[in-house]
């Protein structure tokens, strides 16, 4: 029995040291390694979650802690409890970053549009391309340029919508056998909403778990956002560029609008940060049914804004700053460096 015991931890030990040492060192070239593993691992996954409607990580998420503290009330001796706390947190890193989480080493196939060197005039004129698209898209949707754009698509509409203008971009799956995405409404959206974040993929079972609370005109993004998780992209700035590019690839208006009306946000953002009388005037040159859309979006966040936001907020900016994304949270706003470059290159 002892020697049972004592090969577990080696095992143990030489599992946990193998996983921080890939994760903190580049001894191992993690595309050719790793990305190989994810593949097959999400395909398993993706096959014994996509025909469950429910969130299965969200429940896991529920039950483990409690069966946790189950059984660490069961454990007799004091020595075996402090390993029993001491291990938990190993296996989590572990399965963290064997089930999705080294794809934050891996390369960026956008790092030629990451170069964060561009002109003011390049901001304003990008900025403009995507507020007439916008509006265009707005007044296609409404028909007038008054009201705000709305939807009768069901969520599950909006999934396969969103899967399918996905699939259009053959680049991102070239070598990748990914073929379904198991998309769920979270059972923590209310909790998600009070923490400020719209959806997250579930690293355990590579769910993509999308907050149902946000706006509707939302929901498309966010989406897609997180299928670009799923194939592996875990940089934050990549998965809203991403998603953006492909739903303006879409046949549907409604998830064109809503990919463009997030490049549009971002930008003007940007822009108020270097000129605020300049920001007032694109505002003006939005349509009324835009800015409509906008305020629809702020009224959710002042909703459900709180105190303990910034605590979450925080503590998942140290997380994404651990993890190869040195602007930590701010690096969603980076996407702007991504749609500028690649609106450059095409003219």
């Amino acid at each position: 029995m002892n020697s049972i015991l004592k090969t577990s931890s080696l095992v143990f030990l030489t599992i946990f040291l193998l996983t921080l040492t890939i994760n903190k060192t580049s001894i191992i070239n993690i595309e050719n390694f790793y990305y190989p593993i994810y593949t097959e691992w999400f395909s398993i996954l993706s096959f014994v979650f996509i025909y469950s409607s429910i969130a299965i990580g969200d429940i896991i998420y529920f039950v483990f802690p409690l069966f946790v503290i189950i059984y660490f009330f069961r454990i007799e001796r004091r020595r075996d409890k402090l390993y029993f706390i001491i291990k938990i947190p190993i296996i989590i890193y572990c399965f963290f970053y064997w089930s999705w989480g080294f794809n934050y080493n891996l390369k960026s196939e956008f790092e030629s549009l990451k170069t964060n060197d561009y002109s003011k005039e390049e901001l304003y004129s990008t900025t403009q391309y995507y507020i007439k698209k916008t509006n265009d898209l707005q007044i296609a949707l409404s028909k007038t340029s008054q009201e705000k754009v709305e939807s009768k698509l069901s969520f599950f509409q909006v999934k396969n919508e969103c899967i399918k203008s996905i699939k259009k971009s053959n680049w991102m799956f070239e070598n990748k056998q990914i073929h379904s995405f198991p998309v769920k409404k979270s059972l923590f959206s209310t909790p998600l909403s009070y923490m400020g974040f719209s959806g997250y993929i579930n690293p355990f079972t590579l769910e993509a778990n999308i907050n149902y609370n946000i706006p509707d005109i939302s929901i498309p993004v966010t989406i897609s956002h997180e299928i670009a998780h799923q194939i592996g992209y875990a940089f934050e700035d990549e998965a809203n560029y991403i998603a953006i590019e492909t739903l303006s690839k879409s046949e549907n208006n409604y998830l064109r609008y809503s990919g463009h009306l997030m490049a549009v946000q971002y930008l003007l953002a940007e822009i108020r940060k270097i000129d605020p009388e300049l920001h007032k005037l694109y505002i003006k040159n939005l349509n009324v049914g835009v800015i409509k859309n906008i305020q629809q979006k702020n009224e959710y966040y002042l909703k459900y804004q709180n105190k303990y936001e910034s605590f979450f907020k925080k503590n998942y900016d140290i997380f994404l700053k651990i993890n190869n994304q040195k602007a930590g949270i701010k690096t969603y706003s980076l996407v702007v460096d991504l749609l500028i470059n690649n609106y450059q290159s095409k003219i």
